[in-house]
């Protein structure tokens, strides 16, 4: 999963519920971890077995059993790596353990179990040639180009296929200019284009049917002197926010009781845009973000109040 896929999931689902309006459990955040990585892992899958019938089919060689379940072996470690590692991370670590899942959780590290892994099935060794390749090819993989869009920066990700056929390119290029060609230049891209076609496509509409799906977040605060009641819906990304909210203050003092009613009503405009380049899209932290943002409040509220005062003369 994406690095910006990952940090808006983090901070829009994972660590903090908007129903509720506060924090999750640690338990939670764990669960939710899981269960988006386990979405990665089979999309990762499902990518890598695309793109290797895609490959397959270019350079014109019968698609086998055996091509796609090394394909799938390979997607599933190259994301079970990063989940491994991203799991670790939620945790308090010492410097060298976050070094070392770090290293996991990059482009390079996933890469390189990916190759050893395929390569040992295959071939029965993992040769240096190709391990080489695959740390060179991860240059181009370790950057993505994500923009957003909303108030819940659901992040877009299609500029993510460009990288992955160059990251192709480099790997088949990488290991031919080493002596050990692996296939021509055009299936590897073929096969790179459409593992990030889908692993993008799906990813953005997990994006917003996930992330910026429309949400009914509830409002009610008890105080001394009185209680707000209310709602607010969000739709689709976030850009709209309907407002309906009670407010109800009561007045208590010497000769004075009575309470007072104010009536919000209304659509919130908020929205984002922004253009974020990311190092790594894997589980670790880092990027840059140009973002661009403005809200337009059209509520309305009205009062009604109802007051009585004691004067002793």
């Amino acid at each position: 999963m994406s690095l910006a896929i990952s940090q808006c999931v983090y901070s829009q689902i994972q660590r903090y519920s908007l129903s509720r309006q506060k924090p999750r459990s640690f338990g939670e955040q764990v669960a939710i971890f899981a269960a988006t990585r386990i979405f990665d892992v089979g999309l990762t899958t499902a990518a890598a077995v695309a793109a290797a019938a895609a490959g397959a089919n270019a350079m014109g060689v019968p698609l086998t059993s055996d091509i796609l379940r090394h394909a799938a072996v390979g997607g599933a470690l190259k994301a079970t790596a990063m989940a491994v590692a991203g799991l670790i991370m939620l945790a308090p670590q010492n410097a060298p353990l976050i070094v070392l899942m770090t290293l996991l959780g990059t482009s390079i590290g996933s890469n390189v179990v990916l190759v050893v892994a395929v390569a040992n099935r295959i071939f029965g060794t993992a040769p240096n040639e190709l391990i080489i390749a695959a740390v060179v090819a991860s240059i181009p993989l370790s950057f993505c180009f994500v923009y957003y869009y909303g108030a819940f920066r659901v992040p877009i990700t299609f500029t993510s296929i460009a990288f992955d056929v160059l990251g192709a390119y480099t790997f088949v290029r990488m290991a031919e200019n080493l002596g050990y060609p692996i296939c021509p230049t055009r299936p590897a891209l073929v096969a790179g284009a459409v593992f990030g076609t889908v692993f993008s496509f799906t990813i953005t509409l997990l994006s917003c049917c996930v992330i910026g799906k429309s949400r009914n977040i509830h409002v009610s605060d008890f105080s001394a002197n009185g209680h707000v009641s209310g709602s607010a819906y969000t739709t689709c990304c976030g850009n709209r926010v309907h407002v309906s909210v009670h407010a109800t203050e009561y007045a208590r003092g010497q000769g004075v009781s009575g309470s007072s009613n104010t009536f919000t009503n209304g659509t919130v405009y908020n929205s984002a845009h922004g253009l974020g380049i990311f190092w790594d899209p894997g589980s670790v932290n880092g990027g840059l973000t140009f973002n661009t943002h403005s809200t337009r409040d059209c509520t309305t509220s009205t009062g009604t109040s109802n007051m009585t005062r004691i004067v002793m003369a």
